[in-house]
């Protein structure tokens, strides 16, 4: 090579190598997350709304069987709902009547794993237990209100009914 030209080539060379760079995109910042609430009281707000459509959809499932409110329920929930159903059928027992949500107190909110707990208190006065023959089964001394600790979880965006446990705090 004649060595006049290499001083030239390799000019040449990282001048091209520049100019390459320059027309080369810069990198795509990742997109920050939008939180999806905007506050615990958001949140809240949203879960309370999961559970009265999920209380709405149980009191429909009497009229209207494709109301099916295990779609608002995962794990443990899920399961002792689906448990719970077998029960009463293998005993020859129905719940008839409308449960109301009387109260929904939300209590913590984990934004990193997007959990909320939450108290709920439901008015269950208007409900009855029948057998298989139509006879009223409901117990004398049963509680007309009754407290739920409900805990939630977010899939794919909405919240979930993950467990609910009788709650030994009263309702007022």
């Amino acid at each position: 090579m004649n060595p006049r030209r290499s001083p030239l080539i390799t000019t040449a060379v990282v001048a091209a190598a520049i100019g390459l760079a320059a027309c080369t995109p810069a990198p795509v910042p990742e997109p920050t997350p939008t939180p999806l609430f905007a506050s615990e009281a958001e949140a809240f707000k949203a879960a309370e709304q999961v559970y009265r459509d999920y209380i709405a959809a149980v009191n429909a499932e009497e009229s209207t069987p494709a109301s099916n409110p295990q779609r608002f329920l995962v794990g443990q929930a899920l399961e002792e709902d689906i448990s719970s159903v077998r029960d009463l059928e293998s005993a020859g027992k129905r719940i008839v009547g409308a449960t109301v949500v009387s109260g929904f107190d939300g209590r913590s909110f984990a934004s990193q794993s997007m959990m909320v707990t939450s108290l709920a208190c439901l008015d269950v006065s208007a409900t009855r237990i029948m057998d298989a023959s139509g006879n009223d089964v409901t117990s004398k001394d049963r509680a007309l209100i009754v407290a739920v600790n409900v805990s939630m979880t977010l899939v794919s965006k909405e919240f979930k009914i993950a467990r609910m446990d009788a709650s030994s705090e009263s309702c007022s």
